[in-house]
């Protein structure tokens, strides 16, 4: 199977060349990476479908992780564009003993645009709301989570398999309908989603006195929870660019208790907001400031020191902090961070990257986890307070690297 696809991967490389009229890019990113981390080994006990984390020692590690990308995006068509890219990510994972990179498909989509609609099918991403971290608006994909990689050029990227259209009604104005069909149980013998799991929504989008104004809502269709996920999200200038946004997730089965509605309210409610400001310095420098919020008003609001892993709560208020600076054209320096100031920790992230030729750059980053054993960002979890797949450095990290488009 393995062969199989990367024999296709080829014979559409060369299709590329030989049959389309578009233009190729690829890119590539190599890091090498000295970390405090800690031995965390997962095991499903018997009876259970949860793994549970034994966590070890700590230890100074070393290794070099990267990417390679590839997309291909068309050209010639003014009213249809198409984009078709993979990823391409190591260390390799072992395959029949064999070491196979993981390979994703990001992008498969197409474009066409009609006298009165746009059409867009495929997996894409599309930007509800507005906020670089924090996006109370996204209610496709969800952009509160404070676990990000403040390295990462972009932070939210994830996309999905959906059909949808726009409806422009006005030069700053349209109505965008979608449709997202639910995944498939193989495990079950059912190769197609079952219909009532299906994701609908839409959105319309217009400007009032100068303010962009957004509002929209989503159906989660889920056999066991589905949800009605509205939003509104507001965007204007005032000197500095300004937005705000919230959103809500509610039960949506016919079952459902008061009770469970509230709950629903409570756990779900959550208000973002951003400012964010370019300003020259001169013909060829520039620092950006960007400042981001995210507040959930019924969550936790005093600290707590808990012991275990399911008790670290869910704090009622996390900040993002960016400062970058262009000294020229080649050289970017930037500060960023999120923060949780109930329990004052953070996690911060220095770096710069510095375009020597053109396509090629060098890299550099600096993060450290600034908090006690039990925060929400902890320099030492030796206390066994672990959240799987969350906490990306125990303590320190320093990366070194290149990046390379071409």
């Amino acid at each position: 199977m393995v062969k199989r696809f990367f024999t296709a991967l080829l014979l559409f490389g060369a299709a590329v060349f030989l049959f389309a009229e578009g233009s190729l890019t690829m890119d590539f990113s190599i890091m090498n990476t000295a970390m405090r981390t800690r031995a965390v080994t997962l095991e499903i006990p018997v009876g259970e479908t949860m793994p549970v984390a034994t966590i070890g020692d700590s230890y100074w590690g070393l290794g070099t992780s990267g990417s390679a990308g590839m997309a291909f995006k068309s050209s010639g068509n003014r009213n249809v564009k198409a984009e078709v890219s993979f990823d391409f990510n190591f260390p390799e994972q072992e395959y029949g003993g064999a070491s196979i990179p993981i390979i994703t498909l990001d992008r498969a989509y197409v474009k066409a645009r009609f006298p009165v609609l746009r059409l867009t099918a495929g997996k894409t991403r599309l930007g509800w709301g507005d906020g670089f971290v924090f996006n109370s608006g996204d209610v496709i994909f969800g952009s509160t989570s404070p676990y990000v990689d403040l390295t990462a050029s972009e932070i939210r990227t994830e996309t999905d398999w959906m059909t949808a259209i726009n409806i422009p009604f006005g030069r700053f104005s349209f109505l965008e309908g979608l449709i997202m069909t639910p995944e498939a149980d193989a495990d079950a013998g059912k190769y197609f989603g079952e219909i009532q799991d299906l994701s609908a929504g839409g959105r319309i989008y217009t400007k009032v006195g100068g303010i962009k104004v957004e509002a929209g809502y989503m159906f989660r269709g889920n056999s066991d929870s589905p949800l009605h996920r509205p939003y509104l999200a507001l965007q204007g200038n005032l000197v500095i660019d300004w937005y705000l946004s919230g959103s809500v997730a509610l039960p949506a089965s016919l079952n459902a208790s008061q009770e469970e509605i509230e709950d629903g309210l409570k756990d779900s409610f959550n208000i973002s907001g951003g400012l964010f400001h370019i300003q020259e310095l001169n013909r060829v420098s520039s620092m950006t400031f960007r400042i981001e919020s995210l507040v959930m008003p019924f969550m936790a609001w005093e600290e707590s020191s808990p012991a275990t892993t399911a008790e670290i709560p869910t704090y009622g208020l996390l900040l993002y902090p960016e400062i970058l600076y262009l000294p020229s054209d080649t050289l970017s320096l930037s500060l960023r961070s999120v923060v949780s100031p109930i329990d004052i920790s953070a996690q911060i992230t220095a770096g710069g990257s510095w375009n020597i030729f053109q396509g090629f750059s060098i890299l550099g980053y600096a993060t450290i986890n600034a908090g006690e054993k039990s925060d929400t960002f902890a320099i030492d979890r030796s206390n066994g307070v672990w959240r799987a797949g969350t906490d990306i450095v125990d303590g320190y990290a320093f990366s070194l690297g290149v990046s390379y488009i071409y």
